[in-house]
């Protein structure tokens, strides 16, 4: 392992990635210019898997927009006195 690859970001990106092949290979393929866009890819895809992935296990189900909420309704909210 050289130096270099302890310092490059990208490096430690592809780690906190467990890119463990691409890791291997750095010294093959740290001059071309797909690396980057690869990482980026591959981090933006995963945030958006993750998300997905909590707001399933959220179950919080579907909204309806603010748009769409009827503001006539109700026609007046009785405050009921408390229990105390």
């Amino acid at each position: 392992m050289t130096t270099h690859k302890t310092e490059d970001p990208l490096v430690a990106r592809a780690k906190a990635l467990k890119l463990h092949g691409l890791i291997a290979h750095w010294d093959e393929i740290d001059e071309t210019g797909w690396i980057e866009p690869l990482i980026q890819w591959e981090e933006q895809e995963r945030a958006r898997r993750g998300l997905e992935r909590r707001l399933k296990s959220a179950r919080l189900g579907r909204f309806k927009p603010l748009a769409d909420f009827d503001w006539s309704w109700p026609v007046s909210v009785t405050v009921r006195p408390s229990m105390t």
